[in-house]
């Protein structure tokens, strides 16, 4: 999916905020918001997907307040909260099996999508302690589309995965659903960024939550952007897209990305995520801050 002309304003929106968490200082909030305006005058329109746009920004913010990673606290509180709670979520899932037992995890991987901190409308002061009750409701929403037997059929196969993350404390919630996919038997490759952006999950955080020991294989996706960058996957990232059969991509920005490019990749793409916009949501043909699970 391309930039459409509302991306602008959450573009900024979501940079602005984030500078007013990182420095309480206007003058530097100021010094981000004008360089970030300024680099969206010269480069922005319709031929590229939103999250470069916010991953340059972002770039900006790190480099005007010169902090390498915004929000380090807020990150590993959300890793070590979720940890602690996919114990009682795995507890549950013992007590099912086949089908119920793998929507079980799908969904609360899926409701794991909803703590990105840094999105408008959601805030960058989450709080781990609501975090339960915040996951909870999501997980018995339910999908407003939902291709989760098709997955399933997949799994049952045997299909090897390639699965791309996308938050800190959500890959907590991933490491779950895919122990499930590997106890069916599918090899799974897990990508997480080289370098920290706003929530995403770097390589460090997926060791914090024992990703690299949950998985056949971890490789970095490439450096800081937000989801994966088609312009700076890393070589492993690359050929491991061209030789899948089956990609499970968490996360909108993921979204903007597989669906502009699936045409060049053989692999079924399925794509889980919750809607943070409007234009995201009459693509797909449901309402805003819904949760979806579908092949593209």
């Amino acid at each position: 999916m391309r930039t459409v002309p509302a991306c602008l304003t959450c573009v900024l929106g979501d940079v602005y905020a984030a500078a007013q968490q990182v420095s309480p200082d206007p003058a530097a909030q100021l010094a981000v918001a004008k360089d970030c305006m300024a680099f969206l005058a010269d480069t922005f329109g319709h031929e590229r997907v939103p999250s470069y746009y916010i991953t340059e920004v972002h770039r900006i913010l790190k480099r005007d307040t010169g902090v390498p990673m915004p929000f380090a606290e807020s990150r590993d509180q959300l890793n070590r909260v979720a940890m602690e709670l996919s114990k009682n979520i795995q507890t549950q899932a013992e007590k099912l099996d086949g089908l119920p037992r793998f929507r079980f995890l799908a969904l609360w991987a899926l409701a794991g999508n909803s703590l990105d901190s840094r999105t408008v409308g959601i805030g960058y002061s989450f709080e781990p302690a609501q975090m339960l009750r915040h996951l909870q409701s999501y997980a018995d929403r339910g999908m407003a589309r939902d291709h989760v037997d098709r997955l399933y059929e997949r799994i049952a196969a045997k299909t090897p995965v390639l699965y791309i993350h996308d938050n800190v404390g959500e890959i907590a919630l991933d490491l779950l659903f895919i122990q499930e996919i590997r106890r069916h038997g599918c090899p799974v490759t897990s990508a997480l960024r080289g370098g920290p952006i706003t929530s995403d999950a770097t390589m460090e955080d997926g060791r914090t939550v024992g990703l690299d020991k949950a998985v056949d294989r971890l490789i970095q996706a490439g450096p800081d952007t937000l989801g994966i960058s088609w312009e700076e996957a890393s070589p492993a990232l690359r050929e491991s897209m061209l030789s899948a059969r089956l990609i499970i991509a968490k996360g909108q920005a993921n979204y903007y990305v597989f669906s502009e490019h699936k045409g060049e990749l053989a692999a079924e793409i399925f794509c889980l995520f919750t809607i943070k916009c409007q234009p995201v949501a009459d693509v797909i043909g449901v309402q805003p801050k819904q949760a979806v699970g579908i092949f593209l």
